[in-house]
């Protein structure tokens, strides 16, 4: 997938930007971030100022499949970037308004814990109440996104608590770093007993992926998990930086408690890196900046080459002194010193140096014998002039040149061991990488979507729900795992060779309720021989896959996939749809016969249950509510205005969750059965469902029913 990263970038987005592309994503960072540390593939940088007319151009023409907007990222707020947050309000809805209809599918808000209000629990399913000048701009642009999106992509709100990366100067550790050294003292915003939380950034990119991949919608927290206090904390970098002066706010306006909230944990989410461990790193001194390094040493060049040209001029005033006092004593007489100033310059600053003091010995040779009244013609028809002058060029040529080619032998070597050097470097890093591979596979192997241990256990999952919601959640099965959303599955009579529409992905709106196979002879051959159908050869009007579902000799149904990018047509997907079809099919055996014996279970064209069937499923949850095996909430639907039923299906397919039972009764009108829900959660859906124009009302299965 396609993957934009805008908004208030923080300083360790390239650590979430490489997790993204490991999970085969193409990544493009847009806004003011960081240069590149190195070693990260697959990543483009723009840097383009988010809610500029050219920045929206850009972004509309990249076709991209999901845009994650960074709002706010450190509840720790090191005030690093509270001044453009209303700037980037503006920004996110010039985004959300050019990508419109660009193909966009899913839009991710990432926040921060800053939304809470003091006396506020942080749960994934509570209404945030903000205190704070920072938490209304971020609820704001949480309302913006929940309310302000096209019906058409999918929108996932995450609140993060305080990220940190190593020599991340914009961190909470990276501001207590820089108050130790300049000996200002670290104000934590709260008591010594306020709870606080830190996540990695890598791990964090890691949650992102998973969100990306399923393509989550509605509230999804990222705690750390092993929540501490700013006691604790401080005692812990005082022990690593002791020159660290640490006060408190006691009336501090944060959140007394850390986020919380189970989907993560859900999706098999577990974050490797903890604070504790780390605090060696994180309060080691930041590294250089390899641009300042690189300053300083052009700067010492210049200077160098400044004191080299002003030694020549000097020794060679020194040279010639010496020589004007030898001509009146016998024992200074003894030595040429024009001749030792020309060598020593050669031999100590190269060639270049070494010329330039034997062009300068000669001509002072030849103003010192015109001076004591010699004619200037002897000089060059005289060849007893020649060879002082040959002696002072020759020498300074050859010493310079051994001078030179010394040192250039010297810093060869010096590039050498650089060079040696940095491949020790990536082959450490390599190791680093391959130690990483293995334990994210190892973690993939029990956690990752394309377990087959996880799907196994989604599978038990559909064969314990009731067999009139089995074929909506075989469909979410089919497209989390699959990561795609253009999946149907229809039914099949022995005696006809038409196939019945049963349920379709909500974007495949165009889609045929019902399909005659003798029209389609290379896919009806092998579907009858119980194979996988793969259209290879491209034809008109055939899905890209079908397989299908059998009991004994007889086909029941067939699920097909009808449209799958080029580069994902592979033998791994082909495998990948036989084992999950052979997982679900005992649930869609069961849900076939128990179709059989109700005539119609959706009103056409939607995913909502005619009355019989909802009666049905209300009987049972009733039943599994009185065993005290589990509970549910029905409510019923009020509308501002007349809707047709395809628009409340459109409507209400975002707000509820794959499990939830949507049906239309005899009195006209529309339910929801939330299953293993209970009237604590009711805040959160009025709130969901208000945000649409729809009001909930609490009722019992004998108002419904009655």
């Amino acid at each position: 997938m396609k993957l934009l990263l805008t908004g208030v970038l923080p300083w360790s987005v390239w650590s979430i930007a490489r997790r993204l592309t490991q999970g085969g994503h193409e990544v493009t960072l847009v806004g003011a971030a960081p240069d590149s540390p190195g070693g990260i593939s697959g990543v483009r940088h723009v840097k383009l100022n988010p809610g500029e007319r050219d920045t929206t151009r850009f972004i509309t023409a990249g076709g991209y499949d999901s845009i994650l907007f960074f709002f706010a990222s450190q509840c720790e707020d090191s005030r690093e970037y509270g001044a453009v947050q209303g700037r980037q309000l503006d920004a996110m809805f010039d985004i959300l308004h050019g990508a419109t209809h660009t193909g966009l599918r899913q839009f991710i808000l990432i926040t921060d814990q800053r939304v809470f209000g003091q006396g506020q629990e942080a749960r994934e399913d509570e209404e945030p109440v903000p205190d704070t000048p920072t938490g209304v701009m971020i609820r704001a642009a949480e309302s913006c996104v929940t309310c302000g999106v096209p019906e058409e992509i999918r929108t996932l709100i995450v609140r993060t608590t305080s990220l940190y990366a190593e020599n991340d100067p914009t961190d909470f550790f990276g501001q207590a770093r820089r108050c130790a050294e300049s000996g200002v003292e670290l104000v934590m915003n709260g008591s010594a007993d306020t709870p606080c939380d830190f996540l990695h950034a890598e791990d964090f990119g890691v949650l992102l992926e998973y969100a990306v991949s399923m393509e989550l919608t509605g509230v999804l927290h990222a705690p750390q998990g092993r929540p501490s206090t700013y006691g604790e904390t401080a005692d812990l970098l005082k022990s690593r930086l002791p020159s660290l002066s640490v006060s408190f706010l006691s009336e501090g306006r944060r959140c007394r408690a850390v986020l919380n909230g189970s989907t993560a944990s859900s999706l098999g989410w577990v974050p490797r890196h903890d604070f504790r461990r780390e605090m060696e790193e994180l309060t080691a001194p930041e590294k250089k900046e390899a641009a300042a390094v690189r300053k300083k040493k052009k700067s010492d060049g210049i200077l160098w080459e400044i004191l080299k040209w002003v030694e020549v001029a000097g020794l060679a005033f020194i040279a010639v002194w010496l020589t004007r006092l030898g001509e009146n004593s016998a024992a200074l007489s003894s030595v040429d010193y024009m001749l030792l100033y020309v060598i020593l310059m050669g031999f100590i600053h190269g060639r270049g140096a070494g010329v330039t003091a034997a062009v300068l010995m000669c001509a002072w040779y030849c103003v010192s014998f015109v001076s004591k009244g010699n004619s200037a013609a002897d000089l060059l028809y005289n060849t007893d002039h020649w060879l002082p002058m040959s002696v002072y060029l020759l020498s300074g040529a050859l010493f310079g040149y051994a001078q030179d080619r010394r040192r250039l032998k010297v810093e060869t070597l010096k590039e050498e061991k650089e060079e040696i050097g940095h491949e020790r470097d990536f082959m450490e890093g390599i190791y680093q990488q391959t130690y990483e591979d293995r334990n994210q596979l190892k973690e993939q192997i029990y956690h990752s979507r394309d377990s087959y241990g996880r799907i196994y256990q989604i599978t038990r999952e559909l064969d314990t729900l009731q067999p009139v919601q089995v074929f909506l959640s075989t469909l979410h099965v089919l497209e989390s795992t699959l990561q795609n959303n253009n999946v149907a599955i229809y039914e099949c009579k022995p005696e006809t060779s038409y196939i019945r529409l049963v349920v379709r992905s909500r974007e495949m709106r165009q889609l045929p309720r019902s399909l005659n196979l003798k029209e389609y002879p290379e896919m009806q051959e092998a579907l009858m021989d119980g194979k996988l159908f793969a259209n290879r050869s491209l034809l008109t009007g055939y899905p890209v896959y079908a397989l299908p579902v059998r009991s004994g000799n007889e086909v029941l149904a067939v699920l097909m996939l009808w449209s799958v990018p080029f580069e994902r047509q592979s033998m791994y997907m082909e495998n990948l749809l036989s084992v999950v079809a052979g997982l679900v099919q005992s649930a869609l055996i069961r849900a076939m016969q128990y179709h059989d014996q109700v005539a119609d279970l959706y009103y056409p064209d939607t995913h909502i249950l005619t009355s019989e069937a909802f009666r049905s499923a209300l009987g049972v949850y009733e039943t599994i509510r009185q065993r005290r095996m589990g509970e549910h909430v029905l409510v019923r639907l009020h509308t501002e205005r007349e809707m047709a039923m395809e628009i409340v299906d459109r409507y209400i397919g975002k707000l509820v969750r794959s499990t939830d039972l949507v049906g239309r009764l005899d009195d006209g009108a529309y339910y929801v059965l939330f299953p293993q829900a209970n009237t604590d959660r009711m805040p959160a859906i009025e709130a969901r469902m208000s945000g649409s124009g729809i009001r909930c009302e609490v009722i019992s299965e004998d108002v419904a029913i009655g």
